[in-house]
């Protein structure tokens, strides 16, 4: 084709009027786009999982008059060997809606043991259900334990998705880094294997810092068994990269001799102040420092912490929702 002054006048408005659509997406996107991430609903759109099962796995608040009245929903994600009612609804569950949060949970697959790519595909289906029925709602996630790498798994793995469905994510005892050694008293499970130090899912996992847009808080006890005083904030923080703070509660309440075991960090009165008050700023600014001199808030059962201690590893433990029989079996430690 012979190039001329027309020719160059079309071209000229083409890349204006190309420049000016770049431009106008860019002022409506609310997060960042990750180019190595398609939307959840395109790439997934539960091909992978059965629907009926995670929605049969997710439990929402019962009280109609909280979810239409207030517009934060927090999802409680469990850790290893329990399910998401059995380990939250006795502490986080009970104590929420008291402070205007409607609490939400899933129960992982097979009790949070098996490989954790599948687990992490259950926490965003979790966000892509409750966005789906509760649109304008705020969704927060809270993490306790293992249920912190499935959570990792989303972030990592469907960032847009999450930083455009997630307002603030605050992990409890996350062993974000690898645990160092597994103690004797926690059984060699897949998921297990995938939590320790170099392993290969925490090397991707830890590869890229997790999505900007969304408020990031870690909070793990100085005297939580999965680690020692020296390695607590390093097993506890996020990928590198990321913009979210770890505290050691005993050091923010200035309580150094405070024991606060690893399913204590569920039920510790300091700690839920933390998460309240960074649900609710999205910084720690304003949290109360008296707090810890308090053992429990009302709805923070001593009852349910140890049961959960006690049974929290039995299938019989109260609570607990039916383990599906047609879960897959196990996989190798790798990312498919």
């Amino acid at each position: 084709m012979k190039w001329n002054k027309r020719n160059g006048l079309i071209c000229f408005a083409i890349t204006l009027v190309g420049v000016a659509g770049i431009a106008t997406g860019i002022k409506h996107v609310k997060h960042p786009v990750y180019a190595s991430s398609k939307s959840y609903e395109s790439e997934l759109e539960f091909k992978e999982l059965n629907q009926d099962i995670v929605e049969n796995s997710l439990w929402v608040y019962p009280d109609e008059n909280l979810i239409s009245q207030k517009k934060e929903i927090v999802l409680l994600v469990n850790g290893k060997d329990n399910t998401g009612f059995g380990a939250w609804s006795w502490s986080y569950g009970a104590q929420l809606p008291e402070d205007e949060f409607i609490p939400a949970t899933i129960t992982l697959p097979k009790r949070n043991t098996i490989d954790l790519q599948y687990s992490g595909k259950f926490v965003a289906a979790a966000v892509w259900l409750l966005k789906e029925k509760y649109p304008d709602h705020k969704l927060s996630i809270v993490a306790h334990s293992m249920g912190n790498l499935a959570t990792a798994w989303a972030l990592h793995y469907r960032p847009t998705f999450m930083a455009q469905n997630v307002e603030t994510y605050v992990a409890l005892g996350a062993p974000f880094q690898g645990l160092p050694e597994i103690p004797d008293f926690i059984p060699f499970v897949p998921a297990i294997r995938q939590a320790t130090r170099e392993s290969d899912f925490l090397t991707r996992i830890n590869s890229s810092a997790f999505p900007d847009g969304i408020n990031y808080l870690s909070i793990i006890s100085k005297n939580d068994e999965l680690t020692t005083p020296a390695d607590v904030k390093h097993l506890a923080s996020f990928p590198n990269g990321t913009i979210g703070e770890t505290i050691v509660p005993q050091e923010f309440y200035h309580k150094p001799d405070q024991v606060i075991s690893h399913v204590g960090e569920m039920a510790d009165n300091g700690i839920y102040e933390l998460v309240k008050t960074f649900l609710r700023d999205g910084t720690t600014n304003n949290v109360d420092l008296n707090a810890a001199n308090k053992e429990y808030y009302p709805a923070l059962e001593v009852q349910g912490l140890e049961l959960t201690e006690k049974y929290g590893t039995k299938p019989a433990h109260a609570g607990d929702a039916k383990i599906e029989a047609n879960e897959p079996d196990d996989s190798q430690d790798v990312v498919k």
